[in-house]
């Protein structure tokens, strides 16, 4: 049995719909930020829909261990700041806008998995569309936040701006959808503080950082799968009990998941 206490977002998962996402990386925090923003009602943020033919429904799931948690059973509750541009690529609040916080919002997520409904962001000058995300767990022991901010795949921008090498965070739109557009996308979270952890056969990895040569210390025999940041398998082996060295210079530097029965670890090759 797990005892949670605390956490923080570094890992999400693969589910049946939504993207592939093994790691949600960071990103700036923008210099339209504003503190205040309400919480929202009814799974829209306000103003809500106002031309269909941009209407934005996104389901967000979160996860630790790669496996999908149901926000209900944790002692803290996570809540996502949410900003975007309006239709024509401008932010309320800043630079002689309507101080009505519009497309601003928190929203708390619940169960397995949360539905937003807003409006397609607009572009502006040298930036495609995007979503700002802050998410923190409330009322916990420790609190980590990732500032971030999410694309859509296809967006014709994307290969003139820093978002070409962030693909983990491009957001796959749907167009079946009667009217707009729907997406998912997967956040997660790493158990740190207080809690413990399935035991699983890897008892053990070093060093980390590791320059290609990493070690695996195995309680029991086991095969092993090492994924990259778009949930890539990259390498795969079987490892005996004990004491196993995997060479993976042949790999690009960066952040990969070692799993093995369902225990994921992450490490870094640099």
């Amino acid at each position: 049995m797990k005892f949670v206490k605390a956490f923080i977002l570094v890992i999400a998962v693969q589910f049946a719909h939504a993207q592939v996402n093994c790691i949600t990386t960071g990103d700036q925090l923008g210099p339209y930020f504003k503190w205040g923003a309400p919480y929202i009602s009814n799974d829209t943020l306000a103003p809500g829909i106002l031309d269909t033919t941009r209407s934005l429904e996104l389901t967000f799931y979160v996860s630790y261990d790669c496996d999908t948690v149901d926000l209900d059973t944790l002692p803290s509750t996570y809540t996502l700041q949410i900003w975007h541009a309006n239709d024509s690529g401008a932010y309320s609040n800043v630079d002689g806008n309507p101080n009505n916080y519009h497309y601003r919002g928190e929203l708390e997520l619940t169960g397995y998995s949360t539905t937003l409904h807003t409006t397609l962001p607009g572009i502006y000058p040298n930036r495609p569309s995007h979503i700002h995300i802050k998410g923190y767990l409330t009322d916990a022991h420790f609190t980590d936040t990732i500032i971030t901010q999410l694309y859509f795949e296809g967006d014709s921008l994307i290969p003139f701006d820093g978002a070409i090498n962030m693909p983990e965070r491009w957001i796959r739109l749907d167009t079946v959808k009667e009217n707009g557009f729907k997406g998912e996308f997967a956040f997660g979270l790493a158990y740190i503080v207080g809690m413990e952890e399935a035991a699983g056969p890897v008892k053990r990895l070093y060093p980390n950082p590791s320059n290609g040569s990493l070690h695996v210390e195995m309680r029991t025999a086991g095969a092993i799968s090492v994924a990259n940041l778009t949930g890539q398998i990259v390498h795969h082996k079987w490892l005996e009990q004990g004491e196993n060295r995997l060479d993976l210079r042949h790999l690009p530097k960066g952040v990969y998941i070692l799993r093995s029965e369902g225990v994921a670890r992450r490490f870094v090759l640099r």
